[in-house]
């Protein structure tokens, strides 16, 4: 920009003041980076987010470190057995627990299993014996259901209540056709 035709001001009723820049003398006696900055030379940034996640070492590693993790998270996440969800026996237990109007609601629901599973560990039929327990925040048991009902092979619900006593968990042990096994299931409040 010249600034040459541009009034820059006047002090007190005296004379116009002079700003007296040149940049290309500045850039002259700058600092040879600077010089090379100013050229258009000098490092240039990565373009691309693949680009950049592996343009160094250390961004390299921290991309792998991410994928690596994501990995075993997946991995983890798909053979680990949920606390609420468990075979028993060649059958699929499910445990589900909800909190409504001062009453805890309690639901086993029992189904065969399917797929390549239901070759591995064929479903039996037979009674089924639960004991479900209901544990309070100070985690004691605040009270305990025993029931007994007969698996056919196709699908069973086991179902009890308790009076919410400020009962934040219910555990279900399950034996079924000399397997047992403890399932765990948090309240859901509604």
């Amino acid at each position: 920009m010249d600034f040459k035709d541009q009034d820059e001001g006047r002090e007190d009723e005296g004379e116009t003041l002079h700003y007296y820049f040149d940049h290309d003398e500045r850039i002259k006696h700058a600092p040879k980076i600077v010089q090379e900055y100013y050229a258009g030379g000098g490092p240039r940034p990565v373009k691309g987010l693949f680009k950049n996640l592996v343009s160094t070492p250390a961004n390299r590693m921290g991309f792998l470190s991410i994928v690596v993790f994501a990995g075993f998270m997946l991995f983890f996440s798909l053979t680990s057995e949920k606390p609420n969800r468990k075979v028993v026996s060649g059958t699929e237990m499910t445990l589900s627990a909800f909190s409504y109007d001062d009453e805890v609601y309690v639901s086993l629901k029992a189904t065969p299993l399917t797929g390549k599973e239901s070759r591995k560990k064929p479903s039996h039929i037979g009674p089924v014996l639960v004991k479900f327990t209901a544990v309070d925040n100070q985690k004691g048991t605040a009270a305990v259901s025993e029931m007994k009902e007969l698996y056919n092979g196709s699908e069973l619900a086991v179902r009890t209540k308790f009076s919410d006593y400020d009962i934040v968990k219910v555990k279900a042990e399950v034996k079924f056709d000399g397997e047992e096994k403890e399932l765990t299931a948090a309240v859901e409040k509604r």
